[in-house]
């Protein structure tokens, strides 16, 4: 890949072009370190799993949506990302950004938490003596002396020469009121580092404590001390003055002494027995020592690769369709589908496709967030195949799209133009076929009753989504309005529904002496319309209360391709048979229709109607 640089600062893993493939794309947006356990909130934006328990943030930093776990007891980690991370962190780095966050949390007081981060990390990297350091560092904040000693004790057979190690071992020693095995310990640790002033506080307090009577100190032999492996002799040490250690801070230690004193100097210092515990943490009065000394300058050596470089398409491939992720969400469970794969598949059971788990809460919500870091990693590695998918997606689209080739047909009942047709849609198929409606931009598909032998009528009418209720279980209730007729060309499928290339019907239009003559026939006929909806029997009751009052007339009735809605309107609520029903339906004589309807209302008004004449009307569908 190609471009200019960036003029910020590089990114971690940063291409030469100074694109964004580096591992700040993959930093948390709470905490800034790199993602440990990877959550995605129900927004979209993923963060470290720590980072949303406990005292983490109610609203996402970034788009101050509220962040809710949708029918999960507990955040799950997003396995792809997980999977992402893996791949491109190297093991070295992971381990040092835990080490971290435990730090974090121990210094806010969240020990519990810190614990588990660590237990999580040591069965990870069994032989990670940071880690085992900070497991310790939790079980001291927790009171648990004897666990953190057996870590302790490991960290110092696995690295002899770490004499911090064995400093933190006699602090433990020392709040387990085994005062001479503390001073053993620091004394090691004077040995391996002759200048680490805090072991030398801790021993000189130890003694001053035990003197019978103030006495002045004297200058402990920096060759006493820096024997290998030189042990306490008969009698105490004596520790140097304080005037002494101060001189002696400045001068050259051996190696890693130096590190440990610089970070050390001011705080280093252990209660005794009874008294009370001081809030601070190792991390804090200690300085980052072995953790940050160790791991995290052996991550900063280690070169870090491009994205680009670690990932393939196969680790951004859906797990549904096979192909290149296209809006992918991540459910609660923390799997990852394409938008609408995972729509799909909630269509059948509102259950997770790979692991089951139940995702009634999140079909309930129906908010289907775009993961924003996989977007962007799929930007930043696959520009190319990224653009090809989304091209697909497009074709797609404008297939739908079209208004003559491939309509979606909803085989139920008879609709009319410009009547409201209100449905209930609950099998899958349809609920796919709606969907791709609103996505499309159309918001139209076509509506015919079903004919033996032909899977659904010649004749059916265009319908308009005005809105759509959905359910908790995944039903929707459809408001739908009829807006042009058509004719069949030719049938098909689509994913389970029909799908049909049409023709638009319009009606004939006169002009003249015959104009006049259909302008005459409207009149009488809206006339006898009127008088049926005023007969106040039990029929116009139901209508007016079921389908509103009659339509107003058009002043131009041949304005409309289809004719006059109040002709429609009154075609719907009369008890007529739906073959009769469309062959009104398929004339395209405004004439003959007004006649039809004319000889109809005559003889309806001649004889009064059965009590149940009209049907119930609520919404449409298989219910």
């Amino acid at each position: 890949m190609s471009g200019p640089s960036s003029p910020s600062s590089p990114a971690l893993g940063e291409s030469p072009s100074g694109q964004r493939l580096g591992l700040d794309l993959l930093r948390c947006p709470c905490c800034r370190l790199l993602l440990w356990e990877p959550v995605t909130a129900s927004c979209g934006h993923s963060f470290c799993k720590p980072c949303l328990g406990g005292a983490g943030p109610s609203r996402c930093p970034l788009c101050q949506e509220r962040l809710e776990l949708l029918g999960i007891a507990e955040a799950r980690c997003s396995v792809v990302l997980s999977g992402i991370l893996e791949r491109c962190v190297q093991p070295e780095r992971r381990l040092a950004g835990l080490a971290q966050r435990v730090r974090e949390r121990l210094a806010r007081g969240d020990a519990r938490e810190a614990l588990r981060m660590a237990q999580r990390g040591v069965e990870l990297a069994l032989d990670s003596s940071s880690l085992r350091l900070c497991r310790a560092e939790a079980l001291v904040a927790l009171g648990q002396y004897p666990q953190a000693l057996e870590d302790l004790d490991a960290v110092c057979r696995a690295e002899p020469g770490e004499h911090e190690a064995f400093f933190r071992k006699g602090k433990v020693l020392l709040q387990m009121g085994q005062r001479a095995e503390a001073l053993l310990a620091w004394e090691h640790c004077l040995t391996l580092s002759p200048h680490f002033q805090p072991a030398r506080r801790e021993m000189e307090k130890i003694m001053e404590a035990d003197a019978p009577q103030p006495c002045t100190a004297a200058p402990l032999g920096d060759a006493h001390l820096s024997s290998a492996g030189s042990q306490v002799d008969g009698e105490s040490p004596v520790l140097p003055s304080s005037t002494q250690a101060e001189d002696q801070e400045g001068e050259l230690a051996d190696g890693r002494g130096d590190a440990g004193s610089e970070h050390s100097q001011d705080t280093a210092t252990l209660r005794q027995p009874g008294e009370r515990q001081e809030p601070e943490t190792w991390a804090e009065s200690q300085g980052q020592w072995l953790l940050g000394n160790k791991e995290e300058t052996a991550a900063a050596k280690c070169t870090q690769p491009c994205l680009g470089e670690s990932l393939s398409i196969s680790d951004l491939e859906c797990s549904l369709c096979i192909r290149m992720f296209f809006e992918p969400v991540t459910t609660p469970c923390g799997h990852t589908f394409c938008k609408e794969c995972l729509e799909r598949c909630l269509d059948h059971r509102p259950n997770c496709p790979l692991c089951k788990q139940s995702l009634r809460e999140y079909l309930k919500a129906g908010r289907y967030s775009p993961t924003v870091l996989l977007q962007d990693i799929m930007l930043a590695t696959f520009p190319t195949q990224l653009a090809e998918r989304r091209e697909l997606h497009r074709a797609e689209m404008a297939e739908l799209s079209n208004l003559t080739k491939n309509i979606p047909i909803f085989v139920c009942t008879m609709s009319f133009p410009g009547i409201p047709c209100p449905l209930h849609v609950f099998e899958p198929r349809y609920r796919l076929m709606i969907r791709r409606c609103q996505e499309s931009g159309t918001r139209r598909f076509g509506m015919c009753i079903y004919e033996n032998g032909k899977s659904f009528a010649d004749y059916g009418c265009m319908l308009e989504i005005r809105q759509v209720e959905l359910l908790a279980d995944g039903r929707s209730l459809v408001d739908t309005i009829g807006r042009q007729r058509f004719r069949v060309l030719s049938r098909g499928h689509r994913d389970g529904y029909h799908t049909a290339d049409i023709e638009y019907l319009e009606d004939r239009k006169v002009s003249g002496e015959e104009l006049q003559e259909l302008q005459s026939l409207h009149e009488s006929t809206y006339r006898l319309a009127q008088r049926f909806c005023e007969h106040g029997d039990l029929t116009s009751r139901h209508i007016l209360m079921q389908h509103g009052p009659l339509p107003e007339k058009e002043e131009d009735i041949q304005a409309s391709a289809d004719g006059p809605t109040w002709c429609w309107w009154l075609i719907s609520i009369l008890p007529l048979d739906p073959s009769f029903q469309l062959s009104l339906f398929s004339c395209t004589s405004l004439r003959a229709r007004l006649s039809q309807l004319q000889h109809i209302l005559s003889a309806l008004l001649q004889q009064p109607p059965p009590r149940h004449l009209l049907p119930e009307r609520g919404p449409r569908g298989r219910v």
